[in-house]
């Protein structure tokens, strides 16, 4: 019960204007942009971060770091640090999934 009330405790500042606020009519370009933007953020905010981040973001980071190390252009210096990125992607992999590695 105290949890309940605590919830209703906590409310937004624009609570008043909430009614009259009207959802923004976005085109499918403008909403795909938009789901892209959220993604490449969660990629960003997910480095150093492997554990807590979503699937899809693990496997975007993961994509990320094997096309780094396949291009012929990139530097020494970079490829350590995706070589690095990539283990700590493939540990939260196989740790979450429980991936049996001993085969």
């Amino acid at each position: 019960m105290k949890h309940n009330a605590y919830l209703q405790l906590v409310t937004r500042d624009d609570t008043s204007d909430s009614s009259t606020t009207k959802p923004i009519a976005r085109t499918a370009a403008q909403r795909q942009r938009a789901y892209r933007l959220r993604r490449k953020r969660a990629v960003i905010d997910a480095i150093g971060e492997e554990a807590c981040a979503s699937r899809v973001t693990l496997l975007a980071l993961l994509g990320e770091g094997l096309a780094a190390l396949d291009d012929s252009d990139t530097s020494t210096r970079l490829i350590e640090i995706k070589r690095e990125s990539i283990r700590r992607v493939l540990k939260a992999i196989v740790t979450r999934y429980a991936i049996d590695l001993t085969d």
